[in-house]
């Protein structure tokens, strides 16, 4: 059985935690990247894109095959790969909490909501890779697949350099900075997050089958369908809509609740479920979910009624400095009070594996 949950009174003192500082990317020598790519003959595709800009090798597309020949795009590679390098450990230890905690619980097939996500396809398919639909949202533009193949070759090389830098937090940090990622991608011919979509695709070793635009009810969205690196086919989309209360209602409300999605899950999501010009979205993913997962930036604590059953992973203390209001007495509480079960891996805004926390709400 799951294990219940009270919240007890406030207490005064609180622990101290010091706010995590993602690592610095290891930086290597031209020399460790691979030496030369195949050439390729004809166009480049959608996938192809997604593979160039993640410094792997296109399956398509003279111009791009040619351009990988470069020292200029080796360079690339070599940084790819030391970003990479980051990630690979987290995501294994994700892989593995998932397929003992989550996928019991979650089962085959369905639909994962992930708010607030923006293009973060790469660890939300790592929780929950038994998914066949993965729903997105955030407030970055939905942009469109850069035409690289008829772009000058100084300016390709600008792109690798802006997507870089764009891409560096979510492989380091495990998380989109997204002031960051807008600048560095505003200053290149890389616009909003379809050439990311792409690139994440590459990096997990699948391939992208399709990708098209569409409407959430007035707010504009793109859907890409790729097949896993086991060959299982997926659907991602995601959505460029406001979850505020002035935002969120009407067509893209309705939209979202024909997903069906009955699974959520919050990471990062800068604490804004706590703000009430939140409610509207926080009353429809507490309604529209059959299970929820999410760090303490999600849902506030208070609002998991008896109508859930809980489970805590993991260490709460308190937020980092930035999000210090946001403190959650009740929640710091049930961790003191109440069994909680390891997590081996940071996640969200706490990296370090001693740090990292995640609540996993089942509906009765």
């Amino acid at each position: 059985m799951k294990p219940q949950f009270l919240i007890l009174p406030i207490v005064a003192c609180l622990a101290a935690c010091a706010p995590y500082r993602p690592p610095r990317a290891q930086v290597l020598d031209i020399n460790d990247a691979p030496a030369s790519f195949s050439v390729v003959s004809g166009e480049a595709g959608a996938d192809d894109i997604g593979q160039f800009l993640a410094g792997l090798p296109v399956r398509s597309g003279a111009t791009l095959s040619g351009l990988q020949q470069t020292p200029e795009y080796q360079a690339h590679r070599g940084g790819m790969d030391a970003l990479e390098r980051f990630s690979t450990s987290r995501l294994s230890l994700m892989r593995a909490w998932s397929d003992s905690e989550l996928a019991p619980v979650v089962g085959g097939g369905g639909t994962v909501l992930y708010p607030f996500g923006g293009p973060d396809l790469l660890y939300v398919s790592a929780l929950f890779p038994q998914a066949r639909t993965y729903v997105l949202m955030g407030l970055e533009p939905v942009g469109d697949i850069p035409a690289l193949e008829t772009m000058p070759q100084e300016e390709v090389f600008a792109v690798l350099a802006a997507f870089r830098q764009a891409t560096r937090d979510h492989l380091v940090a495990g998380y989109f900075v997204t002031k960051d990622m807008r600048s560095h991608l505003q200053r290149s011919f890389l616009r909003g997050v379809t050439p990311i979509f792409l690139s994440t695709v590459a990096l997990a070793g699948g391939r992208v089958e399709s990708i098209s635009r569409f409407s959430a009810g007035g707010r504009p969205g793109v859907e890409m369908r790729y097949l896993d690196a086991r060959g299982v086919s997926h659907s991602a989309c995601y959505v460029e809509g406001d979850l505020s209360n002035a935002g969120f209602g009407g067509g893209y409300r309705q939209w979202l609740a024909g997903m069906g999605g009955e699974v959520t899950y919050f990471k990062a999501a800068s604490y804004l479920m706590h703000d009430n010009r939140f409610s509207l979205a926080r009353e429809f993913f507490l309604a529209q979910s059959r299970v929820i997962l999410q760090d303490d930036s999600g849902i506030p604590f208070r609002f998991f009624t008896r109508d859930w059953s809980l489970r805590l992973f993991g260490n709460y203390v308190r937020p980092i400095e930035l999000f210090a209001k946001h403190q959650q007495e009740d929640l710091r509480q049930a961790y003191a009070m109440n069994p909680t079960s390891p997590l081996g891996f940071g996640t969200g805004y706490h990296l370090n594996p001693w740090e990292g926390n995640l609540l996993l709400a089942i509906k009765r």
